[in-house]
């Protein structure tokens, strides 16, 4: 081989390896982020943000609260919370068109917080409170859909883009406290219809137009038309849709000396709170979360009250000793599809709050029906033809069964810290488990999450199976 031959050999492999690295680290001389379609991301922290960041990563491991803010998202949804947080959701999940795997900038929240009137504190905040601060913008935003009219348009599904706030650029964050909103605060343009497509929107009555008297020589057409715009402003306005964690608990009394019985009293929640305080630890000396279910369940004696029957209030004013003990029992009424449980370690002692750290045991799988209020008995349903039996009481116990989705915990003291969750990978991979801190997330094992002392639980219902059938031949 001579030495132009050798020069063009040289020439061909230098060029090889350019293009080479071309393909592999790109223009910028970075290696390209690979991107696989439902990898989790991290997400920022713009300034102890990490109160927000562990309720979106555990709100992203629900598939039943992302398909109800898939539902009532908007593509034109600037500033709207349920279109920002599905946004959000989405890239973390990896499920959006323009997840690319690195950390997501949760700025878009926090924009959508602001607009909805509420001030977010530069400093550490409790993530079970900001979880009802969000709940509740969504269910403003849901209250305001249902009242407001809509148009052709929202009812065929058309819009512009997408609200590209929730990936804005990271900023730093107000320095305004957490507080409630005050009189006089600006409100935020919301869209004129957030309805699914298919579902149209009714106009409220009181809002409605008068109808128009037609004159002669309109044609037919024209007045069918207005016959049927007149029926459908004069509609009421649907109910508003609550977000998948609402449930209800179910409380009632009655006397210890007459053993009469309150009406029963449905009490709305979003997360219930149990309290080491009155729970026992058992035989292994540890606390359980179904012994702080049982003990939030449990009958509880109350002083003080008066009794319709024993104190009628024709005989008021009634003297001290007329009031009568009661017995007060809560059970839940209605489950929601997604239970959030709140385990309260923050307790006033000594003249100052302080935490407590004991291990709380809490299950992959948990079974509702024994502290769900008990339905009356109904009597049991003809032998159908061929299809037999009624639904079994293990029929019942599925429709209350749950599956652990996240673990929210805290490290540190009662006033500071440092908030992680750990939650379940989306789709193919909901077996598998990940920690996640702001932008830090890798996979973990289920011992591994078994093990961490739990400050908010995220249980989603499982569906249940159909009931058994039996052939009768």
């Amino acid at each position: 081989m001579d030495g132009g031959d050798r020069i063009l050999v040289a020439a061909g492999l230098t060029a090889a390896v350019v293009v080479g690295a071309f393909v592999l680290w790109g223009p910028g001389g970075a290696p390209k982020v690979r991107k696989r379609r439902g990898q989790i991301a991290g997400l920022q922290n713009l300034g102890r943000t990490c109160f927000l960041n562990t309720l979106l990563q555990a709100f992203a491991a629900c598939p039943t609260f992302i398909e109800w803010l898939k539902k009532y998202a908007k593509a034109n949804g600037h500033n709207s919370m349920i279109t920002t947080l599905y946004t959000v959701i989405e890239v973390v999940n990896g499920t959006h068109e323009s997840a690319r795997g690195t950390p997501v900038c949760p700025l878009g929240v926090l924009q959508a917080l602001r607009a909805a009137g509420w001030v977010v504190p530069a400093d550490q905040q409790d993530a079970h409170e900001l979880l009802h601060v969000l709940l509740s913008c969504i269910e403003e935003e849901t209250t305001a859909m249902s009242k407001k009219p809509g148009c052709l348009s929202d009812a065929l599904g058309l819009g512009g883009g997408r609200a590209w706030s929730a990936l804005a650029s990271p900023a730093s964050p107000p320095s305004a406290p957490l507080s409630m909103r005050g009189d006089g605060v600006s409100r935020p343009a919301r869209p004129a219809s957030a309805a699914p497509p298919g579902e149209p929107e009714l106009i409220d009555p009181e809002d409605a137009p008068s109808p128009v008297k037609l004159s002669k020589g309109v044609s037919r057409s024209f007045c069918h038309l207005s016959s049927v715009g007149r029926r459908w402003a004069a509609a009421p306005a649907r109910p508003a849709p609550v977000p998948p964690t609402r449930g209800t608990l179910a409380s009632r009394t009655h006397c210890t000396v007459c053993s009469t019985k309150s009406p029963i009293r449905y009490d709305k929640f979003d997360s219930v709170s149990l309290s080491m305080a009155n729970a026992s630890t058992g035989l292994t000396g540890t606390y359980s979360l179904s012994g702080l279910l049982r003990a939030f369940t449990a009958p509880e004696l109350v002083n003080g009250l008066r009794c319709s029957k024993c104190c009628p209030e024709e005989s008021s004013p009634a003297p001290h000793h007329t009031q009568t003990k009661h017995i007060r029992t809560v059970s839940f009424g209605k489950l929601p599809a997604v239970l959030v449980l709140q385990v309260a370690r923050v307790e006033w002692r000594g003249g100052g709050p302080s935490k407590r750290v004991e291990h709380v045991a809490f299950p992959e799988t948990l079974c509702m029906a024994p502290y769900a209020a008990q339905r009356a008995a109904q009597p049991e349903p003809p032998a159908l033809p061929l299809r037999g039996a009624a639904p079994s009481a293990a029929a019942g116990d599925a429709r209350a069964a749950y599956r652990l989705a996240a673990v929210v915990v805290h490290v540190g003291g009662p006033r500071s810290g440092h908030f992680a969750t750990y939650r379940r990978g989306n789709g193919f991979e909901s077996k598998r488990w990940w920690y996640t801190s702001d932008t830090l997330v890798h996979e973990v094992s289920l011992q591994e999450v078994l093990r961490c002392a739990a400050y908010l639980l995220f249980y989603e219902r499982t569906q249940a199976p159909p009931p058994p059938l039996t052939t009768h031949f």
